[in-house]
């Protein structure tokens, strides 16, 4: 008599998540603030938020910045820089593993804001 060589079903789940990342732009006391946040409950990989002196986005995230800083530090940001149109803001991040930077948010102020 012959057996057969059989193998246990094997139920496989599958699950995704969705998660918001927010920057934000405000006047106070004359100056650009920044701030942001997430819902992810992990921190962007090497994470940074930037303001560019440049009237686009560049190519690569960390050029042609104006200033910036790293996404753990305390906020709001004042960044010292002169409330107005037009400054190009973004949060970026590394892309795994490890580099080269991307855009993870952007947002261009506007008179309205």
């Amino acid at each position: 008599m012959a057996t057969e060589n059989m193998e246990a079903a094997t139920t496989v789940k599958a699950s995704s998540a969705t998660y918001t990342w927010t920057l934000e732009a405000k006047q106070q006391q004359g100056y650009l603030w920044l701030s942001w946040s997430t819902n992810a409950p992990f921190r962007a990989q090497q994470g940074q938020i930037s303001v560019y002196q440049s009237g686009a986005f560049p190519a690569n995230p960390q050029d042609n910045r104006k200033e910036w800083r790293w996404d753990n530090e305390t906020q709001p940001w004042n960044t010292g820089l002169p409330w107005g149109t037009g400054w190009y803001c973004a949060w970026i991040a590394e892309r795994s593993p490890n580099g080269p930077y991307t855009y993870v948010v952007r947002l261009v102020t506007t008179e309205g804001q």
